[in-house]
């Protein structure tokens, strides 16, 4: 039994597919199965049960899996520091970013980073999943994590911006005459509306009605530009939409930070630390579009 034997066997434990776990591998689905049933020949076993649900892993399966994971942990080990101890700047780079939101300032400073290097090649990925660094789905991740939550300690990096929000709404649905006031205003929810919406406790109008369930902040954001409601939204959404204002009175709330992040043993890394250390300076820039604390924001005056 092989290193690409395990991968696959890990693969499926983790996807429960042979397509999601080809996806992963990047191979074909007949090379995932041809390779289970390999491995399954060799050990004269069942490591999965085939259902119409998928792969489910048989006790069998279970014995193989936690050697499998320490090999796997050893082997992208020595990865790690193979990588990590690369002080030229040449090689790859897995860059994972939030989904949320336009990362186009950032995009426009990582093309000039490109062409500074040609001897790094990117692989630029979009994810609401956090990539397992351990595993080296990514080598450098921009990540949002919950305020005042801090990164894994395997996991170096640096705080980027805290993020906040607040309550949102056309200008057009507020009354000129007691702008503060929204019992005329319902919510834009974000869940379906037989469960709770436990974020209205954080705002200054749990009472107000509820209406519609948008989860993407972008569709959030829209929506609030079209008057389908008020929404809790990130400060940095609304910036740039004149038409969005904060209803006046609304807290602004410390939500989440913005970290970028890699794994320790990759801290030596030249090209990794260069990258990062652009990533940052370029936050940097928009810091006070991220945090409407600092002073920088959107939709403050009335007409």
């Amino acid at each position: 039994m092989d290193w690409d034997d395990l991968k696959v066997f890990l693969a499926l434990s983790r996807k429960g597919s042979a397509r999601q776990a080809a996806q992963e591998l990047g191979v074909s689905n007949s090379t995932v199965t041809r390779r289970l049933d390999d491995m399954e020949r060799k050990l004269q076993t069942h490591l999965f049960d085939r259902t119409p649900d998928g792969y489910r892993m048989t006790g069998a399966g279970e014995q193989v899996l936690s050697t499998a994971e320490h090999v796997e942990e050893l082997v992208l080990g020595i990865e790690r520091k193979i990588t990590g101890g690369d002080r030229e700047l040449r090689g790859s780079i897995r860059l994972t970013f939030p989904p949320a939101g336009s990362l186009g300032f950032l995009m426009k400073r990582i093309a000039r980073f490109a062409q500074e290097y040609p001897g790094i090649d990117l692989e630029l990925m979009s994810s609401s999943d956090n990539a397992d660094l351990s595993r080296r789905e990514a080598d450098i991740a921009v990540r949002v994590l919950p305020a005042g939550t801090k990164p894994p300690e395997y996991l170096i990096g640096r705080h980027l911006a805290a993020m906040t929000a607040s309550t949102y709404v056309h200008r057009d649905l507020l009354n000129p005459d007691a702008p503060q006031d929204v019992s005329h205003l319902t919510w834009i929810g974000k869940r379906s509306v037989d469960q709770k919406e436990e974020w209205l406790a954080d705002t200054d109008y749990p009472g107000q009605p509820v209406r519609h369930a948008i989860v993407d902040f972008r569709l959030l954001a829209d929506a609030v530009r079209y008057q389908m409601g008020m929404a809790l939204l990130p400060c940095f959404m609304a910036f740039n939409m004149p038409d969005l204002v904060r209803v006046p009175g609304a807290r602004i709330i410390h939500q989440m930070d913005m970290w970028v992040l890699t794994h320790k043993d990759l801290r030596l890394s030249a090209r990794l630390r260069v990258l990062r250390e652009l990533i940052a300076e370029e936050f940097d820039k928009v810091r006070g579009q991220l945090d409407s604390r600092l002073g920088v924001s959107a939709g403050e005056s009335l007409p």
